[in-house]
């Protein structure tokens, strides 16, 4: 994984340590460069408009930071989906555009009027029961709210404690009860995830769930007589992805890790977009045979085959870098990630304060206490840091 960030973006390497050693950013941060990622979201809006595909950018993998929430803005990406409450809230609360609730994770009953006041444009629901619950609610209010069935199939993949849906086979039958529902429409269906990356054969593929959820609208739409606008296919949304989406008939992609460089056909294969990220930490102390590094960030979505952490980047100035490459593990699920370890040759230096660089796929909104630098000027060698924002989203500089 290194060895990919410093052939694409090793400014940022440097730039990250520099600013460290300065004092200007803490350990524990996720330094990030604004302008790849505006780059690479410019590459997104400009193929989702060659596909006539709408965009709603996922915003969980950053954690929702204004900073780069901007930066996406300024590409043209406007519109967000919200995971889950928290992900609806931290939007609205900055002023922007709460398109897509509901998905991945369903809203409890309690906090649905509070959504439906953020008027998101569509609201994926997994069965009557919750279409239900926001109907009463939407009535309440004086609202018609639009929206989205999941539907799952026999043969779909779904990721553990992820499941749920409208089974395919009812699918009519349950659009049939929701259409007699006051105060919500449905427009369309989605289903997750739609797209995979094949490692073997280096190419991205559409998973059956792609194929369920273009069947459903149909169905709906011929037998219930229900126009299905939106068929919504996230999952690995890219540049690429969106072409397969396309030629599937779907309408909506929703990038996320997309946006700073971290999709897998971005980093094994050739998709547009690079990377725009990297994990820096602090040297601690020595423990023994090895060396403590402050953790609090180490959350990477995936640690097997390519993906697997095995090294750090550790040096107390920038172009002590590249050569200071230190074998290094990562806290795996069981447990808390006060630290990480380096275990140093005979004849690596390594001392408390230098900087450690990692480079991992992130899911910052997931970790324990992972703070997220936005930084400008990398790429001429002049950078400078934009803000610094805590787990919280508190600015801190």
């Amino acid at each position: 994984m290194l060895e990919i960030v410093e052939r694409t973006n090793p400014a940022l390497i440097e730039s990250a340590c520099r600013l460290h050693q300065r004092g200007e950013i803490p350990p524990d941060c996720y330094v990030v460069d604004l302008a790849v990622v505006r780059e690479n979201a410019r590459q997104l809006a400009d193929r989702a408009k060659a596909n006539n595909l709408r965009l709603y950018a996922m915003t969980k993998q950053f954690n929702r930071n204004p900073s780069i929430l901007a930066a996406v803005c300024s590409a043209g990406v406007d519109k967000f989906v919200a995971v889950d409450i928290e992900g609806a809230r931290s939007i609205n609360a900055q002023g922007l555009d709460v398109t897509h609730v509901g998905h991945l994770s369903q809203i409890p009953r309690y906090w649905i009027p509070e959504v439906l006041g953020m008027r998101p444009d569509v609201w994926t629901v997994y069965g009557y029961e919750n279409a239900k619950a926001i109907s009463e609610a939407a009535i309440g209010l004086d609202i018609r709210q639009d929206l989205l069935l999941k539907v799952t199939g026999p043969d779909d993949f779904a990721f553990a404690g992820q499941e749920g849906g409208i089974p395919v086979e009812r699918v009519v039958e349950v659009a049939g009860r929701i259409r007699d529902l006051p105060g919500v429409r449905m427009v369309g269906v989605t289903g997750f995830p739609t797209i995979d990356y094949d490692y073997a054969a280096n190419r991205l593929a559409a998973l059956p769930n792609l194929a369920t959820i273009v069947g459903a609208a149909r169905r709906v739409q011929e037998d219930l007589g229900v126009e299905m606008t939106q068929i919504n296919c996230p999952g690995n949304s890219s540049c690429a992805s969106m072409d397969l989406i396309a030629a599937h008939d779907g309408t909506d992609a929703e990038p996320g890790s997309a946006f700073w460089g971290m999709t897998p056909q971005q980093l094994f294969g050739d998709d547009l977009g690079r990377p725009g990220q990297v994990y820096l930490t602090e040297v601690s102390h020595r423990a023994r045979d090895r060396v403590m590094v402050i953790g609090g960030g180490f959350y990477p979505a995936r640690q097997d085959g390519p993906w697997a952490v095995s090294a750090a980047l550790v040096g107390g100035q920038p172009d002590s870098l590249a050569g200071n490459c230190v074998p290094a593990e990562i806290p795996g699920a069981r447990w808390i990630d006060y630290y990480a370890w380096l275990y140093p040759d005979a004849g690596q230096s390594v001392r408390p304060g230098d900087s450690a660089i990692f480079f991992f796929r992130p899911q910052v909104f997931n970790s324990r206490s992972a703070h997220v630098a936005a930084i400008e000027g990398v790429q001429q060698g002049r950078p400078t840091v934009v803000s610094v924002h805590d787990k919280a989203n508190r600015r801190i500089r």
